[in-house]
């Protein structure tokens, strides 16, 4: 199949002007053209006066699947479509891109047109980060589980929804997840009736509850009331809150809560500290020598009763630094919303890749190096706040 090759070619979602000059290019040089419905396909063509044979691909169909994996086998140049937008997000073509990368075929995917990415852009919510779960499946459990998981992420969620069912799933993120969980709703996107509506989830209830029938293609956005843009980061509305985490919160962590709390002080820096374990017990005091180190280095004599992590304190933290990879790897696996602002001390100071290591039950020496070195990366780590702050 050396001169066998596929082409990706995103079409315009309604407006038929939105197609690029590569995509026409790629037409009108392939033998044929795969697509889901021929009829709608043949429009675009005919506007651009482009004849090429135009094929229905049907990705539930194994025949079909078949009949175009033998284009390809034939040396053909294909040109692969869905009705609007790019193929394989939510649209047909995976199983023969797949199929194509497994017999060798050259591909190629074109940008262009999709519906996901321009209702983000237009929705309003942030979007350098967000999740998107094309079509939910039908079951109420199965929708409630796919969209608690990727609330998790406190990231914008992105979704595409029928317009037979789309009251419905505004009804269902009411009772599941509030009336004041924020919504955008795209309608018919780049069309002549382009509509977007935008409010809470018991807002858009009962808009949606005067229309008797809603039509066309639908993008939904929703983002929770509690994804605060700004909470807990560095210049936003109140200091950045700092945590430290080892596994008992009596050592590491304390050591660096309490240091980095006196430091910062000294350097005028806003910013609030504190510190917790994975497997904290509130009854287990911190060694003596930990204070004695403390207090040497000008810290005020203190009491500390070892924390337990939680998801209150892992979502009021704005950097969260683990004493291991270990840890890390512990705190993201049970809190995976954090994975953006959750590093290792000598990660986040810039020193490797290194741990920290536990030195309870160990000599006052391995206490002072090891609290030697949390000085050394805590001390980076402020200096690398203070420019953020100040840029």
């Amino acid at each position: 199949m050396g001169g066998t090759t596929l082409t990706i070619v995103p079409t315009p979602l309604g407006n038929l002007e939105d197609i690029t000059v590569r995509a026409l290019k790629a037409l009108r040089a392939a033998d044929l053209v795969l697509c889901e419905d021929t009829r709608r396909t043949a429009k675009l063509m005919a506007r651009y006066a482009i004849v090429k044979k135009l094929v229905r691909y049907n990705e539930h169909d194994e025949r079909s699947i078949a009949e175009a994996a033998g284009f390809l086998r034939q040396g053909k140049s294909v040109a692969l479509v869905s009705d609007g937008g790019m193929p394989c997000i939510s649209d047909p073509g995976r199983k023969l891109v797949t199929l194509a990368r497994a017999e060798g075929v050259a591909i190629t995917a074109l940008p262009g047109p999709s519906a996901v990415v321009t209702a983000a852009a237009g929705s309003g919510f942030p979007a350098d980060s967000f999740v998107f779960l094309g079509f939910l499946p039908r079951p109420r459990g199965k929708i409630v589980k796919a969209l608690s998981k990727a609330f998790e992420l406190e990231k914008t969620v992105i979704l595409y929804e029928s317009p037979f069912r789309i009251k419905k799933f505004i009804d269902l993120v009411c009772e599941e997840f509030g009336p004041d969980a924020e919504i955008v709703i795209a309608r018919e996107l780049t069309k002549i009736y382009e509509e977007w509506l935008k409010g809470t989830a018991a807002e858009l209830r009962d808009k949606l509850s005067g229309i008797k029938e809603v039509k066309g293609e639908i993008v939904v956005m929703l983002r929770l009331p509690s994804f605060a843009e700004d909470e807990g980061k560095l210049g936003g509305s109140g200091a950045m809150t700092v945590m430290f985490v080892c596994m008992g919160n009596t050592c590491r962590s304390v050591m660096a809560q309490y240091y980095a709390a006196q430091a910062a002080a000294d350097r005028d820096l806003d910013l609030k500290f504190t510190s917790s374990g994975l497997s904290a017990e509130g009854a287990v005091p911190a060694p003596p020598i930990v204070k004695e180190l403390l207090i040497k280095e000008g810290t005020p004599d203190f009491t500390h009763t070892p924390v337990r992590i939680t998801a209150k304190n892992v979502k009021e933290a704005g950097l969260i630094i683990a004493m291991t990879h270990a840890h890390k790897a512990a705190i993201l696996d049970k809190f995976p919303a954090a994975f953006d602002k959750t590093y290792t001390l000598e990660e986040y100071a810039g020193f490797g890749h290194g741990d920290v290591d536990d030195p309870y039950g160990r000599d006052e020496k391995f206490y002072f190096e090891t609290f030697r070195l949390i000085k050394k990366s805590v001390d980076v780590i402020l200096e690398k706040l203070k420019k953020q702050h100040s840029s």
